[in-house]
């Protein structure tokens, strides 16, 4: 890959900043987004060809992974030159360089040479912006919580692409009222980033991801994507996201492998699920499973308590959308969904939850 003559150096807000002035701005710097951006690039330019990073658990259990610095910069260089991001451009970071969405941001911008401007790593990043900017990434939430509270602020931005977690049929909607060029990424720790893009409004838009140039995908025999990004992994990368293709190389992302619950003989996917089940349910909720006489009982876990109306209503409603075994025969309520610090839901800490309120259900039985 062309490495940008300036890679050495990042200009972030009004300065420009080298491995020789990186501590100087370090002893001063108050804000603590900067600081983070500070103390990343000083592991960037040190003398090490690897950067230690924790993954996200897109392939296995979390862990930590070395990962080269040269195929970070491959991974850059292709998010820039599909985007046409270059010198004369600029990106607003709102995602934290401790993950690899935050870090990925500030490589692009040393590497093409473009202005990286800092905000509030926040629910709502926009809400102090006073410039446009050519590009930026955020989660889903930050998304929906823009589209809430400032969603006119969201013409200050060019291009946004939008990953760490699937995206919910109300908010792709509100983006097509949008003028920014808006992008669902697909892509973890151990692919640096994102290396598919589907377009989410505009007359280009799609429900399938398309990979990036030099990316070969193919299912495995538990239907899960493998990636070969020779430029990205050294090794191939075994997904546990169950994949399916089109007939031009498209895909779709249909659940995880591990998030399958295998109920009463039929297989329930929960993403697809709760896709389904996001027009009629009009509060954050999830599909989760507790064990059941025969298997896992698929659980509608719903972020608020529904009235005995709104619960008639709602299973009037699933009874005539969904087939059969699909309807959830369990609704529980929560106060607050669990969630990981991606901004995705954490389906495992549901489980567990479910698991426990039934032990905690049967031992006062027995007490009595």
């Amino acid at each position: 890959m062309t490495q940008h003559p300036e890679k050495n150096a990042l200009r972030l807000n009004h300065e420009l900043i080298d491995k020789t002035s990186i501590k100087g701005f370090i002893s001063r710097e108050q804000d603590p987004l900067i600081t983070e951006v500070l103390h990343f690039l000083n592991f960037w330019y040190n003398s090490d060809d690897f950067i230690k990073q924790q993954t996200s658990g897109s392939t296995g259990p979390p862990k930590m992974i070395s990962v080269p610095k040269g195929m970070m910069m491959n991974s850059a260089a292709m998010t820039n030159r599909f985007f046409g991001l270059n010198e004369g451009h600029s990106a607003l970071l709102c995602l934290s360089p401790q993950y690899i969405a935050g870090k990925m941001m500030i490589i692009r911008a040393i590497l093409g040479g473009f202005k990286l401007i800092t905000t509030n790593v926040s629910a709502n990043p926009l809400a102090t912006l006073n410039e446009s900017v050519s590009f930026t990434a955020m989660v889903p939430l930050q998304v929906a919580e823009t589209l809430r509270q400032n969603p006119e602020r969201l013409e200050l931005v060019n291009t946004l692409i939008i990953g760490g977690s699937s995206l919910d049929q109300k908010t792709e909607h509100a983006l097509q009222e949008v003028k920014t060029s808006c992008w669902h990424t697909y892509g973890m720790t151990e692919t640096l980033s994102h290396i598919a893009l589907r377009k989410i409004n505009g007359s280009d838009k799609s429900k399938w991801y398309s990979p990036l140039k030099d990316i070969s995908l193919r299912a495995d025999d538990r239907q899960c994507l493998v990636v070969d990004a020779p430029l990205l992994s050294s090794e191939l990368v075994v997904t546990n996201d169950l994949v399916r293709f089109d007939s031009s190389g498209g895909f779709q992302i249909i659940g995880r492998a591990d998030d399958v619950i295998f109920s009463a003989g039929h297989k329930i996917h929960p993403v697809l699920l709760e896709q389904k089940l996001e027009p009629l349910i009009p509060y954050p909720f999830m599909i989760s499973s507790k064990p059941g006489f025969a298997g896992d009982e698929h659980v509608l876990v719903v972020q608020h308590e529904l009235q005995i109306s709104e619960l008639f209503v709602l299973w009037q409603q699933m009874t005539d959308v969904l087939p059969a075994h699909e309807v959830p025969r369990i609704i529980e309520y929560t106060d607050r969904l669990p969630m990981l610090p991606s901004g995705k839901i954490n389906r495992l800490a549901m489980k567990a939850i479910l698991a426990s309120s039934d032990e905690k259900t049967d031992e006062s039985t027995d007490v009595e």
